[in-house]
């Protein structure tokens, strides 16, 4: 899997509550081949569990069900209060303190068909404590047909137990957004041959 769009890390002081972004160790796309790992967040504020592939089938899902210190996700509940649907959440939601719902392994795929999420899902945020338990919040993508979920943006705050918003634009497709950087280079080119003729 490659890494689709740019990474920006912004530096935070450990000392206060900062808003820092972060990417993960497996890059922006997390599909079967990613395997089952601890990802640390890069800056180092702790790690996240995921499930890239599992015996029984292929499973993506993010977070653990039983271990906080490996990095947890809110999900539905549902079967268990320590694994279900990963839950999606609006611009504004505050994620942090157990409001949101069960903690544990948020499921996009299994091959439990009440664990998966069966249609695309663009630009939608989850939530997420990381093992040193710093509450975050990714912008995500789900591909239904190709079992890829993309990782578009993730925040962490650096201080343990502090909340943290959801706030966020919306984001463009990658697809789109790679088509449209595309497309500016040569009709900047164009422009300036037309100035200089």
């Amino acid at each position: 899997t490659g890494a689709v769009g740019s990474t920006f890390l912004i530096s935070a002081p450990q000392a206060e509550a900062a808003v820092t972004s972060v990417t993960f160790g497996f890059g922006s796309v997390l599909d079967s081949s990613d395997g089952i790992n601890n990802f640390p967040t890069t800056p180092d504020l702790g790690t996240l569990f995921v499930v890239g592939s599992a015996q029984g089938g292929i499973q993506i899902a993010v977070g653990h069900p039983v271990a906080q210190e490996i990095g947890r996700a809110y999900h539905s509940g549902n079967p268990s209060p320590y694994y279900g649907i990963t839950s999606f959440f609006a611009s504004g939601t505050v994620i942090g303190n157990g409001l949101n719902g069960a903690l544990g392994l948020g499921y996009f795929n299994s091959p439990n068909p009440g664990l998966s999420i069966p249609t695309d899902q663009l630009n939608k945020n989850i939530g997420f404590q990381t093992g040193t338990g710093k509450w975050g919040w990714a912008n995500v993508s789900w591909n239904a047909t190709a079992k890829a979920l993309t990782i578009n943006s993730a925040y962490v705050e650096s201080v343990p137990n502090t909340p943290i918003t959801i706030s966020v634009a919306a984001v463009p497709e990658p697809s789109r957004a790679l088509l449209a950087l595309a497309g500016l280079g040569p009709a900047g080119l164009r422009r300036r041959r037309k100035q200089a003729a």
